[in-house]
């Protein structure tokens, strides 16, 4: 029996655009790549917590322009058929969220241009137009399944009628919570073979058929 599905939550990077981590993109803008592959290093090393890493993350930018920040976000494209994708699921009554271990100038300003319903991600401080060197860790990498349930809480919508799209590890955990799971243009066969569904297509409207049932294009 197929489930019905009412609430549809996307990963960020690499699902709703064409891009890889804000956080790695950042580190790139202000040449900060070398520092930044050491804090992941000693994280997957086992040498640090999550939120020591995106700590010692968010530290490495404080002073910096907020709108050096905002020229990155400007500057993502969106992932082919993102827009209409959002706008078939909300004609069709589905809610939709964003779950994303990113950064929250970055995912709010995808949720708003494809009119996402819901945004749960990290938050990067900033006060008089500079960079904090701050960040509250709200999604911890490898731990989306555990924030879910606020995402599934604010619409009262149950896991079982909840499906997920992402590309990445990080989203393998949330893969196995909710009652569909889709790996869209997944970064490797582990990501793949978590998933229930497997899209390779450079369209996020080809996941709309799973979603909706008697869909026709």
């Amino acid at each position: 029996m197929r489930l019905s599905i009412e609430l549809v939550v996307f990963d960020v990077d690499g699902t709703l655009t064409k891009h890889s981590s804000v956080w790695w993109r950042l580190h790139e803008h202000f040449g900060t790549t070398d520092e930044g592959r050491k804090y992941y290093n000693q994280y997957f090393g086992g040498e640090i917590t999550y939120e020591e890493w995106a700590d010692l993350d968010a530290a490495l930018w404080k002073g910096e322009s907020l709108e050096e920040v905002l020229k990155v976000v400007q500057s993502t494209q969106l992932a082919s058929g993102a827009q209409e994708t959002i706008r078939t699921l909300k004609g069709c009554k589905l809610k939709t969220a964003i779950l994303s271990g990113g950064l929250d100038i970055m995912a709010n300003d995808i949720g708003q241009r494809v009119g996402i319903d819901y945004v749960l991600t990290n938050k990067l401080h900033h006060r008089d137009g500079l960079l904090t060197g701050e960040v509250d860790n709200l999604v911890a990498w490898g731990e989306k399944y555990k924030v879910i349930p606020n995402i599934n809480a604010h619409f009262g919508i149950p896991p079982k009628n909840t499906a997920f799209v992402g590309d990445g590890r990080n989203d393998m955990s949330v893969f196995k919570v909710v009652g569909l799971s889709i790996a869209y243009n997944p970064e490797d066969a582990e990501v793949a073979n978590s998933a229930d569904v497997v899209i390779r297509k450079d369209d996020l409207r080809a996941i709309l058929p799973y979603i909706i049932p008697d869909f026709r294009q």
